[in-house]
């Protein structure tokens, strides 16, 4: 029978023997006011080898889930938890078989495989061609250049730095920075361009820009994208980035 953790210190040491991994999951556990938007069940609280943790999002019917199983009793079971949500916009992270995905979680009928990068001191290469264009997005000017912006991405911007990119009329054209910032690693998102202004270099400026700091404290930069986005993994490796690991990733997003 699996359980839901109440101390988020429980599976913390889990998740830190792979920061790289779990760069998103230690982050939600570590800042209170994600942490309330989370939930974590185990097989085992004693060893914690299998786990499931789901950060949720009523008011958009969104859920986040990563799910680290390999027993058919305790897959299924995460599988009835998550359930309860089926008909929310749904994205699970595993390292699970596609096949029990499909036997217990039939709902989820997208696949991609996420690719991992990390970079550290050593391997980090440095881009500031866009640099002077380049500002930094913070909870006051995000929703001049941003209205849309939800309240958990603007309160993210007090620590995790984003940079944004404005054309001549000083509109927001490009994102990108840290999504996820833990004590020991930190993961890249908000990765976005107008399709005028790709090709040129601009997300690889903004990721540089938002990394180099963090970088430099001797932290691990992580960089997950679609296998089979040539683009996207293409910044990755123009900044240092090295791959890790690949993941497979289940949805029913449009």
């Amino acid at each position: 029978m699996v359980l839901l953790l109440k101390d988020k210190k429980t599976i913390l040491p889990r998740l830190y023997q792979d920061s790289v991994i779990y760069v998103e999951e230690i982050s939600l556990l570590e800042e209170d006011y994600l942490w309330r938007n989370v939930q974590v069940y185990v097989e085992d609280p004693n060893s914690i080898k299998e786990f499931l943790v789901m950060q949720s999002d009523t008011k958009r019917k969104s859920l986040s889930a990563y799910m680290t199983a390999g027993k058919p009793a305790t897959i299924k079971e995460f599988a009835g938890i998550m359930r309860r949500k089926e008909d929310y916009q749904t994205h699970l992270q595993t390292s699970t078989p596609a096949s029990y995905i499909k036997k217990y979680m039939s709902w989820l009928t997208k696949v991609y495989t996420a690719r991992y990068h990390c970079v550290d001191s050593s391997t980090f290469k440095p881009s500031r061609m866009h640099a002077a264009k380049a500002v930094r997005l913070t909870p006051q000017n995000i929703t001049k250049l941003d209205p849309s912006a939800s309240p958990v991405y603007v309160k993210r911007l007090e620590t995790a730095p984003v940079y944004g990119y404005l054309d001549e009329k000083g509109q927001l054209v490009a994102t990108s920075g840290v999504g996820y910032l833990t004590k020991e690693s930190f993961s890249v998102s908000y990765t976005e361009t107008a399709l005028d202004y790709r090709g040129r270099g601009i997300a690889k400026c903004l990721t540089s820009l938002a990394c180099e700091p963090l970088i430099k404290m001797g932290l691990i930069g992580v960089y997950a994208a679609d296998a089979t986005n040539q683009p996207s993994l293409g910044v990755a490796k123009g900044l240092g980035f090295r791959p890790y690991r690949d993941l497979k990733c289940f949805h029913n997003c449009e």
